[in-house]
């Protein structure tokens, strides 16, 4: 049986692409994992490291490195990196899929004639690109190292068909697309049954509490919809409380929003399909909000709902596909209410019933049999 290993510098219990590689390679691999969360997986061995704390005089060396362009002693005296060469020093596998351009440079220098397979979840030049001081530090050095290390690895796939193409473009390789497509999901006995019996429409929208999602614009659109509209916002606060208190203080100011708490990974897609609409607005604040093809999207497909979504290429272009809903002229509430009073209730119906025949082809288990041909072909 072939060893494989999972690199990813973060918790692997809640990380959902690598979580989904667990599941893709089980049974078919011997399985090593690296982060700072152990995978907690029967017949996984994991090697586990300490997630840095940064203190002030180690990010002012970074600083000062990052600077004069020192990225090689940048990288190579990272306190996460240092700890994983002891781990793989003494270890061989065959396989290593690489999560982003910061594990890379490390498995390609101890592969040891392994294939390497990078999952570049993000365009990672443009990560933070909102950020004036991201963009004058990190953005340079995240360049070097895709710049100089992408070309050698043997297989680069990303998440969405316009980030795969920007990698093309700027480096030079040929980068596929294995989307964050969630399970199937079988679909609920009652499918329709509280879009037919009621004219109220029930949106729904999860995720973190993060003021570079814009959720407050989601938030504004229900000051414009109808009676018929009610919106739950699902929200991991700790993610930041701050803007999650701004959020909660908007919402106890309208009647047809609430925030509810979040429910776990595995319960997201059977409470989600009580809801009519899946809702998102993600206005562009860097390349990757502009090019996202989220978790949740999928995740909406899977709770048979019918979507509701800004006009971000890639998520419109599936919504066009496979007709799953409503896509705003624009970012604005204003466009977006437009859109969702001009519903009615036999169209949200039909999405819906689009959403239940896509589900069986949009799902992680059609991306993970890609992903199983990738490793037989470049294992060859």
């Amino acid at each position: 049986m072939k060893k494989l290993l999972i690199l990813h510098f973060h918790n692997h219990q809640t990380q959902p692409r690598v979580w989904r590689s667990y599941e893709s390679f089980e049974g078919g691999y011997q399985m090593t994992g690296l982060g700072y969360v152990d995978c907690n997986r029967e017949g996984v061995e994991f090697l586990l490291i300490k997630k840095p704390k940064w203190n002030w005089k180690m990010k002012l060396i970074q600083r000062f490195w990052l600077f004069f362009k020192c990225y090689e002693k940048v990288y190579w005296n990272l306190p996460q990196i240092k700890e994983a060469e002891k781990k793989l020093k003494d270890k061989e596998f065959d396989i290593i899929i690489a999560h982003n351009e910061e594990s890379l440079p490390l498995v390609l220098k101890y592969k040891k004639g392994a294939k390497v397979i990078v999952d570049m979840h993000e365009y990672a030049p443009k990560e933070f690109e909102h950020s004036f001081w991201w963009r004058f530090y990190f953005a340079p050095y995240k360049h070097y190292l895709c710049q100089t290390y992408l070309p050698q690895a043997d297989y680069v796939y990303s998440v969405s068909q316009g980030i795969a193409e920007e990698y093309t473009k700027n480096y030079g390789i040929k980068c596929d697309v294995i989307t964050s497509a969630a399970y199937y999901f079988a679909p609920p006995p009652t499918l329709f049954a509280h879009s037919k019996e009621t004219e109220q429409i029930k949106l729904i929208y999860h995720g973190m509490a993060s003021p570079e999602r814009g959720i407050e614009v989601m938030v504004e659109t229900m000051d414009y919809v109808d009676s018929r509209f009610t919106l739950d916002l699902m929200l991991v606060a700790n993610y930041n409380q701050e803007y999650f208190n701004k959020l909660q203080a908007m919402v106890e100011k309208r009647k047809n929003v609430r925030i509810l708490p979040p429910v776990s990974f595995e319960e997201i897609i059977p409470f989600s399909a009580q809801y009519d609409i899946g809702f998102y607005i993600l206005k562009p604040a860097n390349f990757n909000h502009l090019y996202a093809l989220p978790n949740k999207f999928f995740e909406f497909i899977q709770a048979r709902l019918a979507i509701a979504i800004s006009p971000n290429p890639e998520m419109a272009r599936l919504t066009k596909q496979y007709n799953l809903g409503i896509i705003s002229k624009d970012f604005s509430a204003k466009e977006m209410a437009k859109s969702l009073n001009a519903l009615t209730k036999e169209q949200i119906l039909q999405y819906k019933e689009n959403a239940n025949q896509t589900a069986k082809i949009l799902n992680a288990e059609k991306e993970g049999e890609k992903l199983l041909k990738i490793l037989e072909e470049i294992t060859q």
